[in-house]
């Protein structure tokens, strides 16, 4: 049954770097495809960094099954994301050329829109 988990997961895993991709893709402009494939690269890695970090913390408050479970939650919050991504901007919020951004606002697209989306809540409350 272990292997069995360990397909599922491991297939559901897999894809989400390409469906990320492509969702990008989708949203920016031709000349900047470059660019957003280093910054999913760099948050791909910066996700691979962290990671073991949060297993082992979820692993030695609940034994070898906080792996899978921290797996599990994290893998839910990136769908949890896309999904309210894709329902909620039905097109790009605001075009500006991409030379104009800065680089901690690149790097910082998605906690960014994490951390505003917290403050649409906190504020429609």
């Amino acid at each position: 049954m272990v292997l069995v988990w360990f397909c599922l997961l491991g297939g559901l895993s897999y894809p989400l770097y390409s469906i990320a991709a492509a969702y990008t893709n989708d949203w920016i402009e031709p000349e900047h495809l470059n660019a957003a494939a280093s910054l999913l690269v760099t948050l791909y890695g910066v996700g691979a960094v962290v990671g073991p970090f949060v297993a082992a913390v979820m692993m030695s408050s609940m034994g070898p099954v906080g792996f899978f479970w921290s797996l599990f939650v994290l893998h839910a919050l990136i769908a949890v994301f896309f999904v309210h991504r894709m329902r909620s901007w039905r097109s790009p919020l605001v075009k500006r050329p991409w030379s104009e951004v800065s680089l901690p606002a690149r790097a910082f697209y998605v906690p960014a829109t994490i951390a505003a989306i917290g403050r649409r809540r906190r504020r429609s409350r």
